[in-house]
């Protein structure tokens, strides 16, 4: 630590808070500060360090109002469902073929939509159950432990009851530069877990989350002490073997490559990667499909029980 950084606070003529010190100030936690990052609040970067002058960022807070893209963004609903997974106002007109007058009467009377910031948003499935009279053929059936185990069983053979399945996606957002991974985890007659995370970093290449998604199933195996797994990706190189140097990426990227390194080395004969065209259904398969949707939440968070459709 050099002797500037040293320096007691009370004697600096201008005292510029650090991340950590700013966001305990405003009381939000480090996505929120990343969001207000992106939104404009006031700060300095000196190098590769964010530094703020608390009397700007509290007055600047005091009018704050998040823009309509970080609150679509930010979107979650009841059933855990991202704005992705809706419809505007137009695209609802022309399923329902109907007005505006219309759409305005049915939201009155209870049709299902969801306001975001400015702009109504609308699930058609969710408006479709709301409308359906009478029988449409056979109920979609449960995904049961049964079937899970049908979607994930590998084109050599079952599953080995003693054997976790971990399936991991990572997705990559170049225009505010984060990478997202999605976990879904699944052993014999135990329920689903999901797990998401986000890191802010700087890359041109979209490989590094699917990276990443792969050193968080490692985190997690080390964590659990889980000594037998079978970890699904799309990257079918993968599964002929990982060798990432530490020259490979630079930058923010380059502190996890050691990381991701030493798990390898650590977890060694526990655990084998399959592409994802081994398993049952492939980018189709249930338990893919949902590991991918978590990458893209762009969230950090762990989901149990996590419901499959």
């Amino acid at each position: 630590m050099s002797s500037i950084s040293k320096l007691p606070l009370e004697k600096a003529p201008i005292v510029l808070l650090l991340p950590n010190e700013i966001g305990s100030r405003l009381k939000v936690k480090k996505e929120k500060l990343n969001a207000y990052l992106e939104d404009g609040m006031p700060h300095f970067l000196i190098g590769n360090d964010y530094r703020f002058l608390e009397s700007e960022v509290v007055e600047w807070h005091k009018t704050y109002q998040p823009s309509q893209e970080r609150l679509e963004n930010d979107f979650r609903d009841q059933k855990g469902r991202t704005i992705q997974e809706y419809v505007t106002q137009e695209t609802i007109l022309a399923t329902l073929r109907i007005t505006k007058e219309n759409l305005q009467a049915l939201c009155k009377k209870g049709m299902p939509f969801e306001r975001v910031g400015e702009k109504e948003f609308f699930h058609i499935q969710d408006i479709l159950e709301h409308y359906r009279k009478g029988a449409v053929g056979k109920t979609k059936e449960p995904v049961t432990n049964q079937s899970k185990q049908k979607l994930l069983n590998p084109v050599n053979g079952t599953i080995p009851k003693d054997t976790y399945m971990i399936v991991v996606d990572g997705s990559y957002n170049f225009d505010i530069h984060i990478a997202g991974t999605g976990i879904v985890v699944f052993k014999h007659n135990q329920t689903v877990t999901g797990i998401s995370n986000v890191r802010n970093l700087k890359t041109t290449k979209s490989i590094v989350s699917e990276f990443l998604a792969l050193f968080d199933a490692l985190r997690w195996m080390k964590k659990k002490n889980i000594n037998k797994a079978i970890i699904v990706t799309d990257q079918e190189p993968w599964s002929k073997g990982i060798s990432i140097g530490e020259n490979s990426y630079q930058g923010s990227v380059k502190p996890f490559i050691k990381l991701f390194n030493q798990l390898l080395t650590e977890l060694k004969g526990k655990f084998e990667v399959k592409f994802v065209g081994e398993i049952s259904e492939g980018k189709n398969n249930v338990l893919y499909k949902k590991a991918h949707k978590l990458s893209q939440e762009y969230k950090k968070g762990t989901f149990n029980n996590l419901k499959l459709e």
